[in-house]
């Protein structure tokens, strides 16, 4: 390990979106080669577009319109902020029976399934009533802890094994009717891999997407070389920039205790819930940050290995070939940083 001195509500989720932009963007020497860059709300957080060497005949307009109706699907689809979105009118349906949904809906959440089985449960969708109950989702913040009693009533209605999918025709079926899904940690990634996919249909090779802190990156950048992608210093409060790589083509995520939180009595209690205890993490595991080919994937992976912790995410992520990299809480509010193998040979 080697030692350095020294998630997310809107605000904060912006100020994350901001530093990374300025690493990507904001230095170098100037350039003539032109460029799109869009940026704009979406999710509760911002996202941006850059695409270098654009084709003649696509305007900054055309291609705001375009992802914006791209972030709206997302919304429209998998948002627990909108009550008339498709996971909401899932989540309020009590029924045990097969329900009708879209093949897109039945995607994503294969996809964190199959995350759910790799960490044992310690990764779940259906994690949704101790989101809620603990301020960090559709229902509103709160002020202090829940319960003992209220915890293990939430507790009572998350497994991931009360949930099964089926492609055709695409429908989901709950276990128990009040199963309640939250999939807001696949959402950027999913957003930002349909984004990619779009820009490929347009016949685009150098952009870069993010939402948040999920990435998807292609080609070069505008002064040609590979975009440049700040790993932010896991402290509360303070900006600064821990690392920064590049990724060549591919996915990156980041997901951290240090930004979407509350205090209560001098004890911080962070976003990220491990379902096995019903109650925000408490280790040393700052950040962790995972490069892959897939947006949604990497997303959801960093939230597992963050939730994992500092010996069971190692662990797992080394078993599994994950390029992860993962930023602990050292004494004296040092920071210690680890990479796994696979992420070492990226970028060692």
């Amino acid at each position: 390990m080697t030692s350095t001195r020294r998630r997310p509500g809107s605000a904060a989720l912006l100020g994350s979106w901001l530093l990374i932009v300025v690493a990507l963007i904001g230095c170098g020497p100037p350039t003539d080669q032109e460029s799109i860059q869009i940026s704009g709300p979406t999710m509760g957080t911002y996202y941006v577009v850059q695409v270098a060497d654009p084709p003649a005949g696509l305007t900054a307009h055309e291609l705001k319109q375009a992802v914006e109706t791209i972030l709206d699907r997302v919304i429209a689809e998998i948002s627990t902020y909108e009550p008339e979105s498709e996971l909401s009118r899932f989540n309020q349906n009590r029924s045990t029976d097969w329900v009708p949904v879209s093949a897109n809906l039945v995607e994503i959440v294969a996809e964190s399934l199959e995350l759910s089985r790799l960490t044992d449960g310690t990764y779940d969708p259906t994690i949704g009533p101790l989101v809620n109950l603990w301020g960090f989702g559709a229902q509103g913040r709160v002020a202090e802890p829940p319960t003992a009693a209220a915890v293990a009533a939430a507790a009572e209605r998350v497994g991931f094994d009360q949930l099964a999918w089926r492609a055709e025709p695409p429908a989901l079926r709950k276990a128990r009717p009040d199963l309640y899904l939250d999939l807001s940690s696949l959402g950027e990634g999913y957003g930002a891999d349909l984004i990619a996919d779009f820009l490929e249909s347009r016949g685009l090779d150098h952009y870069l997407v993010a939402v948040a802190g999920t990435l998807r990156v292609k080609g070069l950048n505008t002064r040609g070389t590979p975009w440049a992608i700040a790993i932010e210093e896991p402290t509360p409060g303070y900006r600064a920039v821990h690392r920064i790589i590049q990724i060549g083509d591919g996915a990156l995520s980041t997901s951290g205790d240090y930004r979407n939180y509350f205090e209560h009595e001098d004890r911080r209690y962070s976003h990220q819930i491990d379902p096995r205890t019903g109650e925000p993490v408490f280790h040393r595991v700052a950040s962790v940050t995972v490069v892959g080919e897939s947006a949604t994937s990497v997303d959801g992976l960093a939230t597992a290995l963050m939730v994992l912790g500092d010996e069971r995410g190692p662990a797992l992520a080394e078993a599994e070939g994950i390029a992860a990299y993962f930023i602990l809480r050292g004494d004296d509010d040092d920071f210690e940083s680890w990479a796994t193998p696979a992420f070492e040979a990226l970028f060692d």
